[in-house]
């Protein structure tokens, strides 16, 4: 079967090496690993000398937001490497670089399966599990509230106008619906959800978005966006994500814990 969707992770390790070696090109470093606390150092002497480069402040400030993580982002790999033609990805360019990750091990190009599978660990690492902890271990509703989603939200009742004991009693039963719908995710109905979704969605998506306002769609596991840029070639960019838990990531590390794809039409 042809797979309909090309998908190409937001964050990647496997685009470290070319974005090393373009450093390296650079001169600003060299064929070892670098800590966030080296960068640092040298662009603080990269400051003191009245050097500057555009990339490497952009690479050095998206690591600092995770420190212990390099910043593999596929936006800083569009910026040292022609992934574009005609305003859009070069899927012929991107499909060259799959082949010399494998090499290594490693992939650039996903299915929508690689996608249903990766959403349903994050939802078991990130809300099944320690969701079931935190009602095992009696958490009290404003920690169990850091689970919720916007429906889920409003089905909590007024704290103004109930009672503090109502509000908690109807978040705890919000807390265990909750879990017992974790726990019936399977990878196939996010994956019938993600092929759902992106035929439905998919078009009319690139079709509507607009520099001044974006396409947005919420489905029962995933969540879709497109977005176009207001540069002269007006570039339109489709994304899909799980339909929640992004909150719950902790603040500066959703880049590389919750999983985020970019979408093209094969």
């Amino acid at each position: 079967m042809v797979n309909r969707y090309i998908l190409i992770k937001s964050y990647n390790s496997a685009y470290g090496p070319w974005l090393r070696a373009h450093l390296k090109q650079k001169r600003i470093l060299g064929d070892r690993e670098y800590s966030w606390k080296e960068a640092q150092q040298i662009i603080m002497d990269m400051d003191t000398r009245g050097v500057h480069d555009d990339f490497f402040q952009k690479y050095f400030w998206a690591w600092a937001e995770h420190p212990e993580y390099a910043p593999d982002l596929f936006s800083l790999l569009r910026m040292v490497l022609p992934l574009e033609k005609n305003g859009k990805l070069d899927l012929g360019a991107i499909a060259k670089l799959d082949v010399e990750a494998g090499e290594r091990g490693q992939r650039i190009i996903f299915t929508v399966e690689d996608a249903a599978k990766e959403f349903y660990e994050f939802c078991d690492k990130f809300l099944t599990k320690p969701l079931a902890r935190d009602l095992e271990r009696g958490a009290k509703g404003s920690k169990l509230a850091r689970y919720f989603e916007y429906d889920e939200s409003a089905r909590v009742p007024d704290h103004r106008v109930e009672s503090r004991e109502k509000v908690e009693s109807a978040t705890q039963e919000i807390a265990r619906d909750l879990l017992l719908r974790f726990r019936a995710t399977t990878p196939q109905k996010i994956l019938e959800d993600i092929r759902s979704t992106l035929d439905r969605h998919y078009e009319k998506g690139l079709a509507l978005t607009s520099p001044e306002h974006s396409y947005n769609h919420r489905s029962n596991f995933v969540s879709i966006s497109a977005h176009r840029s207001s540069g002269k070639d007006k570039r339109a960019e489709f994304f899909i994500t799980p339909s929640g838990g992004r909150g719950i990531v902790r603040d500066g590390y959703q880049e590389v814990y919750y999983p985020t794809y970019y979408v093209e039409r094969n």
